[in-house]
């Protein structure tokens, strides 16, 4: 039988961590390993990890010296659990403030993916929900809710969706790319799967079922040409998009985003100009680094209090 490793990032965010380390206790199947990658040079989730164990888990706690940012964390754990899995295995991926929302989740998804796989060879990843990406736009497309029943083929699974890899796939793809620090990690990294042959399916049902839950059946959604609010984060999606793009081969594409990332904050100059500035000096700093290649942690993030 496979066993089902876990990785699990975190940068201080003591309280998410041990309601997280809680969730994972109450599932109706019990990891086989976790990792829990530090990223706080202080090290504050040694304390936490002791202090709400996992029985019956074999449990790693890693310091990762520095803040990695979710990619370089993701990379680190993975690169930990791969010294020691068989190929048959999975390593599942969770996000510190986003604990599976019911108990039975890890083993429903786990089952999902070993059925597709003894028919399938090539299957990469299973998830919770995913989606599809537009690459002539250089956007995530949303899929019909129609659509959401049985395996859904995907582009990838996002960090808070329960991605589940299989272990041979991640040896023959290799470990999310550190570079891109922050920012549509989980994009590039299913690309690549998808770029050696690999296939990501999310579980329809549960997908569908997510919807119904948070209210996200039947939308529409549009882009807004509105500036939002001024974030670190904005910068690193920017970056890494065109990045991603451009590593795909799309440079119309990325040459498309970098203008409206430009052209957004000029058309709303007249009603925000001091936002506008503002958000035009990021996001031509986003363009010029992500075309220079100057990837990491290059703006100190912020974490949430």
């Amino acid at each position: 039988m496979s066993a089902l490793h876990g990785v699990l990032v975190t940068y201080r965010r003591p309280r998410h961590l041990a309601n997280h380390l809680d969730a994972l206790a109450g599932q109706s199947r019990t990891l086989d390993s976790l990792v829990v990658v530090d990223n706080d040079p202080g090290q504050s989730a040694r304390a936490v990890l002791a202090a709400h164990p996992l029985p019956g888990v074999s449990t790693d706690y890693l310091a990762s010296g520095e803040n990695l940012g979710p990619a370089g964390g993701i990379a680190a754990g993975m690169r930990h659990v791969l010294r020691t899995a068989d190929d048959d295995d999975w390593i599942a991926l969770f996000d510190d403030d986003d604990p599976p929302r019911t108990p039975e989740l890890i083993g429903t998804l786990e089952e999902f993916g070993v059925r597709l796989r003894a028919n399938d060879s090539g299957v990469g990843a299973v998830g919770l929900c995913g989606g599809r990406f537009d690459t002539a736009r250089g956007r995530i497309v949303r899929v019909d809710d129609h659509e959401l029943a049985g395996p859904v083929l995907s582009c990838g699974v996002a960090g808070n969706q329960l991605p589940m890899y299989s272990v041979h796939a991640v040896r023959s793809v290799g470990v999310f790319d550190e570079d891109l620090f922050f920012g549509f990690e989980e994009l590039e990294y299913g690309l690549r799967m998808l770029r050696h042959g690999f296939r990501i399916y999310a579980h329809g049902g549960l997908w569908h079922r997510e919807r119904e839950h948070h209210g996200r059946l039947n939308l529409e959604l549009r882009p807004d040409r509105r500036l939002g609010g001024l974030s670190w984060r904005r910068y690193y999606s920017l970056r890494n998009l065109i990045y991603i793009l451009r590593g795909c081969g799309e440079n119309r594409t990325a040459l498309w985003l970098a203008a409206i990332g430009l052209a957004k904050p000029l058309v709303n100059l007249p009603r925000r100009p001091l936002l506008a500035l503002q958000t035009l000096r990021l996001n031509s700093r986003a363009v010029r680094d992500a075309y220079r290649g100057r990837m990491g942690r290059t703006i100190e993030p912020v974490p949430k209090p």
